[in-house]
């Protein structure tokens, strides 16, 4: 359930910033320095490529021959061998090594061969998005997480499909489904077994923290960023580029309102009325509405005392998270119009960016004026008829 408060009129959005969330309770699992196994692409020796050639002619690579044709003793064979047998080229069997057609072309081809590297990375799970990221170690805001010792609020469960697994065989899995963002393709699994030793839950519930958070746009694609805050030290900003699902839940909870009903109580909660017609609403950007008012709408809002030249900031609250939205309102018709821009007129005079001199002096005016709270300004225009001796 989510709800609506109008907490009055929205200021300017940070540059960049897509939708604010002042505070969310983000369920985070973490693993530091965890081997990975990387496949490089090398230059071939010469001998690599007359060994994986003398397999691919003759069907197999053995030390006889491979001394009757080199001149050379067989013992230097396994030399010629190895890095192919890694490459998935070359199969050792007891006389020497058969081939495996298809790989020992592409690399003969290619004049390259495999090296096998491990590599270290710091992982993060968003358990209820399925999200998984890699970080670079020398650069992972974890060590900062950690320095600032961040408790968690409590505990969240995981979905089904991650209780009761290892992080090796889902590292595994999504490794071969390349859904692990932030390592490239020549990544290709654990570099240790783990042998069910690192669950990826406890008795099936994962850490959440408690942390304000944005989605940052870059380009067109928003990029969840949290503030942790630890017991010590200041807050640590963390952004999970990669983490789509996060993106999508964040907006799918609180910022989507193409669900009628959803928009039925966002318009009930800005206008007050439990009744009437619902306003056209729709999108702008992420966290951001218009809505089309008519001139009873536009009455109705002035009223209750709102500035129809100014967007309204509406919080939404969901049992965790809770977001910052900004409706903008649009005239629907020529009584709107009229209402929206004498808003607009007070608002710019009462900003320095017009003249109150060129306002029209009558009540309609001078009240609307002192309902929006420009008290100054109304003092300005009742001058002349309050100072008049004549």
């Amino acid at each position: 359930m989510i709800r609506f408060e109008v907490a009055g009129h929205a200021g300017r959005r940070r540059p960049g910033a897509g939708l604010e969330l002042p505070e969310v309770l983000l369920p985070l699992r973490w693993w530091r320095s965890v081997p990975l196994l990387r496949r490089t692409a090398v230059d071939m020796t010469p001998l690599e490529r007359f060994t994986a050639e003398l397999a691919l002619t003759t069907g197999r690579a053995d030390p006889v021959e491979f001394t009757e044709i080199t001149g050379l003793p067989g013992t230097l064979l396994p030399a010629g061998a190895r890095r192919l047998v890694q490459s998935n080229a070359l199969i050792p069997d007891a006389d020497g090594y058969a081939v495996w057609r298809p790989m020992a072309e592409q690399l003969v081809a290619e004049r390259v061969v495999h090296e096998y590297r491990t590599v270290r990375y710091d992982l993060v799970l968003l358990p209820r998005t399925g999200d998984l990221l890699a970080l670079d170690p020398k650069n992972s805001w974890l060590e900062q997480v950690e320095q600032a010792r961040a408790r968690p609020a409590g505990n969240a469960p995981v979905p089904a499909e991650l209780r009761n697994r290892d992080l090796a065989g889902l590292l595994e899995e999504r490794l071969a489904a390349r859904t692990v963002h932030g390592v490239g393709q020549d990544v290709l699994r654990p570099a240790e077994s783990g042998d069910g030793t690192t669950p990826v839950a406890v008795d099936g519930l994962c850490p959440a923290y408690r942390c304000a958070g944005a989605l940052r746009l870059d380009g067109d694609r928003p990029v969840p960023v949290v503030s942790i805050v630890g017991e010590r030290g200041d807050p640590v900003v963390a952004e999970l580029d990669g983490a789509d699902g996060l993106a999508r839940y964040w907006t799918g909870t609180v910022a989507d309102l193409t669900d009628r009903d959803l928009r039925l109580r966002l318009w009930r909660q800005v206008s007050g009325a439990d009744q009437g017609r619902l306003p056209h609403i729709e999108p702008v950007e992420i966290g951001r509405w218009r809505c089309t008012i008519s001139g009873a709408d536009a009455a109705l809002l002035a009223e209750r005392g709102r500035n129809l030249a100014l967007p309204l900031a509406v919080t939404a609250t969901a049992p965790d998270l809770v977001a910052e939205l900004t409706l903008d309102l649009a005239p629907g018709d020529s009584r709107a119009e009229s209402l929206v821009a004498l808003d607009r007129s007070l608002t710019s005079a009462a900003g320095g960016d017009g003249d109150p001199a060129s306002l029209p002096r009558t009540p309609a005016v001078r009240d609307r004026a002192w309902r929006l709270g420009f008290h100054p300004m109304v003092y300005a225009l009742r001058e002349a008829e309050d100072f008049s001796y004549d």
